[in-house]
């Protein structure tokens, strides 16, 4: 059996907000001593790194701990932005074997630590990476390709550790060590089922095209045609009127797998706009392209993004196959959230209207991990949702 539970804190205190959510999560879960916790904080707590470890341990009696600090937080209770928070899950099970991690430093290591994570990652039935870099020092590519390259494919999710831009800094808890420019996370191994997706809060605005021109990151050509032509046509309205508005709103979609090179729904990784050059007519991406590559257009909306969650949960709902999640990881985006919506809580209520009362942690990140195919990604604007169920 899999026990587990979660809670949250908006308390300004971290002794306090540690003993509300750390109870609250031991209270849900039913037992007596975790096996594991993972805790999100905001940035105010990572001051109080002495009392907020020594509450852990001591309300969940473990010490295998793993945890980031986030520009907000979110459990089933609701979604914190804008204000200290602090969420933890525990779970206890005698089908999971948890190895929490803590690497540092981080800035220009990844692939070392890419390789040293991998080697630590046991065996077992089913495996589940969670990781949590540094956003600021990491380049999380890098660090999923090493992981790839020496232990193959580990299903992994996860998101790049933030803040409220007050720090200039985030920081990454393992066990008694509360760093930055690090990497923490945890590998899951044992008999359970996870079952992963994504939600996008860009949506295509264009049918799917294919890039005909390409020189590193630029786009030269899209369909035969002048990239920059192509972008112009979709500049409507306000957005024709003022530049640097579209390209806070409109973004490049790319295929998250290049041997599939498709940009389906769930299939896209979004990538920022970077640069024009109206004399070239080329548009400067985020990414590295390539001729033939498959690419659409998007826009960051939020009614086409409840529909899209919508569409994500509905697809949880027939991977479930009528089961019940024993415990989930939300990692949302920092444009997410009330910024994307206009109101908060939108992701969290939607996933407990869809998929019932079940101990959810979550937090908002710089960036997010989660594999398609057999290839981890990273992502942007996306919220990606690992449940873990018990073996079928």
């Amino acid at each position: 059996m899999i026990y587990a539970g979660a809670g949250q804190s908006s308390h300004g205190g971290t002794q306090k907000a540690v003993e509300e959510a750390a109870g609250a999560a031991m209270a849900q879960a039913g037992v007596a001593k975790a096996d594991a916790a993972v805790v999100f904080f905001t940035v105010e707590h990572a001051a109080n790194a002495g009392p907020l470890l020594d509450g852990l341990r001591r309300v969940t009696g473990t010490d295998r701990i793993v945890g980031s600090s986030a520009a907000g937080i979110l459990t089933q209770q609701g979604e914190i932005e804008g204000s200290q928070g602090l969420a933890v899950l525990v779970f206890s099970s005698d089908q999971i074997v948890s190895d929490p991690f803590l690497f540092k430093p981080l800035r220009e290591r990844d692939q070392e630590i890419g390789g040293e994570i991998a080697g630590a990652a046991r065996g077992g039935e089913s495996s589940l990476l969670v990781l949590l870099p540094d956003t600021y020092n990491g380049q999380p590519q890098s660090l999923l390709q090493s992981i790839h390259t020496r232990a193959g494919f580990i299903p992994a999710v996860g998101a790049g550790s933030s803040e409220n831009g007050m720090a200039q800094a985030t920081y990454q808890l393992c066990a008694d060590d509360v760093a930055t420019n690090s990497v923490a996370g945890m590998h899951l191994s044992g008999s359970f089922d996870a079952t992963i997706d994504i939600t996008q809060g860009c949506q295509p605005i264009t049918e799917p095209m294919v890039i005909t021109k390409a020189e590193k990151n630029l786009i030269v050509e899209i369909d035969h045609r002048p990239a920059l032509e192509v972008f112009a046509r979709l500049l409507k309205g306000p957005l024709a009127d003022d530049l640097r508005r579209a390209l806070m709103v409109l973004f490049v979609g790319l295929p998250a797998d290049a041997d599939e090179n498709s940009v389906a729904p769930g299939k896209y990784a979004v990538r920022n706009i970077i640069g024009l050059d109206p004399q070239k007519g080329v548009l400067g991406v985020a990414e590295e392209v390539t001729e033939g590559e498959a690419m659409i257009f998007t826009l960051r909306d939020g009614e086409r993004a409840r529909e899209d969650l919508n569409q994500m949960l509905r697809r949880q709902v027939e991977s479930l196959g009528g089961k019940k999640p024993a415990f989930g990881f939300y990692f949302n985006c920092c444009a997410r959230g009330a910024g994307l919506y206009g109101i908060p809580g939108i992701d969290s209520a939607y996933i407990s209207q869809t998929l019932g009362e079940f101990p959810l942690i979550g937090m908002f990140g710089g960036y997010e991990l989660a594999p398609l195919g057999k290839t981890n990604h990273l992502f942007a604007y996306t919220g990606v949702l690992a449940l873990i169920t018990e073996k079928a």
